[in-house]
């Protein structure tokens, strides 16, 4: 893991902080330090930082910072240090802090992946402005011998893999994702003669298998995808995510089958297809459409024999042909789903854009 700490520079007790930070985690994290904003800009164009770790607050220099990391795939950790409580957020108020709030400070503490408090005191202020749910105490070793520096240093590396460990689809690199949607395509269609022998290759590179299976829990995608490697024969690697921590959304919520949320009792095949595509257009009005919803639409459209005129009849008199259609595109660009297969025409545009986004990003912060 690669940290970038970035800090005041007249900031004597946060310079030895970090100071300590870095010669306590030598063994676990690759961690650089600066006071410059330039230097931030220079080291995240140079090398991929996991976390940029920012210690204190009102400046816009870190504003400027958090910015430019979350561009660049590296994601925000704040210590405040004291900034944020009560009494400093009265001082001098309305002449410098209020507009330095409405400007960037509020923003680019709720966009952090986490903030980083030193004690209870500083928790409970931290809850109390309301600014970011996700927020640790974490007790500051150079103040108290309550902590060790290295008792100090494991549970901010703990910080530090959870913040990692979240919405992981977005840090997966792209030979990843291409395995996660061939596994998810043949779990889909359960013949691994769906699949072509060029594309099978992608098993022969290296693949962060670990990221894999945190997703598919994130997303209720468990059995899908050890169908899919049982279907393509690839070796399952013995990996244990159950004990995996990680951040999540405020409007996060699992997500439920669409059998769970319609049942199964229809008169026809055309009903119960009405019936998803019409609790498809609820979860995705909601942006809680998923991964998961996709994969069981695909397999059950494999499965079933379904009178196509019949279904785009229904459809057209529930205004919901042309939603039908963008789910059809969606997966089209995820597994992509054979046009001889689907039962209607796949239409891609904004809107599809728009779906598969909320299908991606679901899990981010």
């Amino acid at each position: 893991m690669r940290t970038l700490h970035f800090y005041h520079q007249e900031n004597d007790m946060q310079a030895r902080y970090v100071s300590l930070l870095r010669e306590t985690m030598a063994g676990s994290v690759e961690a650089t330090a600066t006071t410059s904003l330039a230097d931030v800009k220079k080291a995240l164009a140079s090398l991929h930082y996991d976390i940029l770790h920012i210690h204190g607050c009102w400046s816009v220099q870190f504003a400027k910072a958090a910015t430019l990391a979350q561009e660049k795939g590296c994601r925000v950790v704040i210590s405040p240090h004291g900034e944020l409580e009560p009494w400093i957020l009265r001082e001098r108020q309305w002449q410098e802090k209020m507009p330095k709030t409405l400007l960037y400070q509020r923003k680019t503490i709720q966009d952090a992946h986490a903030i980083i408090a030193m004690g209870s005191m500083e928790q409970k202020s931290l809850e109390r402005l309301g600014w970011n749910p996700r927020i640790e105490t974490i007790r500051n070793a150079l103040i108290t011998y309550s902590v060790t520096p290295e008792e100090m240093c494991q549970q901010l590396l703990v910080v530090y893999h959870k913040v990692m460990d979240s919405d992981v689809l977005n840090i997966m690199d792209e030979t990843t994702r291409q395995a996660l949607f061939l596994l998810l395509k043949a779990a889909a269609c359960g013949h691994k003669e769906w699949i072509d022998a060029q594309s099978l290759s992608i098993f022969d590179s290296p693949l962060n298998w670990r990221l894999l299976f945190i997703y598919a829990r994130h997303e209720q995608l468990d059995n899908w995808l050890r169908r899919g490697i049982r279907v393509l024969g690839v070796r399952e690697p013995l990996i244990d995510v159950s004990q995996v921590q990680s951040y999540f959304p405020t409007s996060y919520q699992p997500a439920k089958t669409i059998s769970e949320s319609i049942g199964n009792k229809f008169a026809s095949e055309n009903d119960r297809l009405l019936a998803t595509f019409k609790f498809l257009h609820h979860q995705a009005t909601a942006r809680q459409l998923t991964m998961s919803h996709m994969i069981e639409l695909e397999h059950e459209i494999r499965e079933h024999d379904i009178d196509e005129e019949l279904l785009t009849e229904t459809l057209k008199e529930n205004r919901l042909l042309l939603f039908a259609q963008r789910l059809m595109g969606v997966l089209d660009s995820f597994t992509q789903f054979e046009e001889g297969m689907m039962p209607i025409p796949a239409v891609s545009d904004k809107q599809t854009e728009k779906l598969e986004s909320i299908i991606t990003n679901r899990l981010k912060i």
